[in-house]
């Protein structure tokens, strides 16, 4: 299938931080399932053949999966699985810059998937109150304090956060920012704490709190990321769109770029040994087309009368 070397790239670079050595790739499906596209590309390596699935990218043996359609049903089962369990909703990068908060919120949304009654729910009000009790504590220094102002208790959320805004999204050209964040978590404090109290709570009104104090963890994660990370931009045009000390939209070029030390790949013909014609590794293959047929609506199979005059008709 036809591809382009940052496609290339991103494969190579993927394999090779999972300790393979790649000599030769080449992507040989493309599926749409849902809202996402899956590619899949068969990986010649040093010791075997692997499958590199994209969108989020996983590398499977082909020692295991022998055929296409066998690897792309097992990793959008796979994935399906992964995105209905209760975890933090970033990357296990961000969630280490939150670790209590972002345990807390499991906590909190694994105790909703067990929940049945309104003291159930209350009681997940309770792990989110403590979650952003954490939030605020691991973000907030004294520092950060105005001069001037005083430094608010350990446990009072809508002071702590306000300050933290103030600091990670500074600026005027930051004041949308700033002000979305603080509502954000005086909204979400104030709803979890109706949650603790509410007798009535039903699942939907937990789900609901879940969901909040969610969004206001990522939320602030994005800008603490945001505050730690030095965003280059082109000195000509403005544009962010720089890699390897090149702009790729003006062509500008950082004098100061140093690129990281990689030892020189030799090409090889070793993949010519293992053309890339993949196999099935079950005896009856399914594919969703096949599938679709056998699950026709009135669909009738009619054998022929046995000697007793039965039909043998089956539905």
């Amino acid at each position: 299938m036809r591809t382009n070397e940052q496609e290339r790239e991103f494969i190579r670079s993927y394999a090779e931080s999972n300790d393979l050595e790649v000599i030769h790739l080449e992507k040989v499906r493309s599926e749409t399932v849902g809202p996402a596209r899956h590619d899949v590309w068969d990986v010649h390596c040093t010791d075997g053949r692997w499958w590199v699935v994209t969108n989020p990218a996983y590398l499977y043996s082909q020692n295991d999966f022998k055929s296409v359609e066998v690897v792309i049903s097992f990793h959008v089962g796979l994935m399906t699985r992964v995105m209905f369990q209760k975890k933090a909703p970033v990357t296990e990068e961000a969630t280490e810059l939150l670790p209590g908060s972002w345990r807390r919120w499991e906590q909190a949304a694994e105790a909703l998937s067990h929940g049945d009654e309104a003291e159930d729910f209350q009681a997940v009000g309770v792990r989110l109150r403590e979650c952003l009790v954490s939030f605020v504590a691991e973000i907030g220094d004294p520092e950060m304090v105005p001069e001037g102002e005083e430094v608010p208790k350990k446990a009072n959320v809508v002071a702590w956060s306000r300050i933290i805004a103030d600091t990670l999204a500074a600026g005027s050209s930051s004041a949308k920012t700033r002000s979305y964040l603080k509502s954000l978590a005086k909204e979400s404090w104030e709803y979890t704490n109706w949650l603790t109290h509410a007798k009535n709570a039903t699942s939907i009104d937990a789900e609901f709190g879940v969901q909040a104090v969610s969004h206001a963890l990522e939320m602030f994660t994005g800008a603490l990321i945001e505050t730690l990370r030095e965003t280059q931009r082109c000195d000509d045009c403005g544009s962010y769109a720089t890699a390897g000390g090149v702009c790729r939209e003006c062509d500008w070029i950082d004098e100061s770029y140093e690129p990281p030390e990689e030892g020189p790949r030799e090409p090889s013909d070793e993949w010519k040994k293992h053309p890339c014609v993949p196999s099935s590794d079950i005896s009856t293959l399914i594919t969703p087309d096949s599938l679709g047929e056998e699950l026709k609506p009135n669909r009738r199979t009619t054998s022929a009368p046995d000697k007793a005059g039965n039909s043998g008709e089956s539905q």
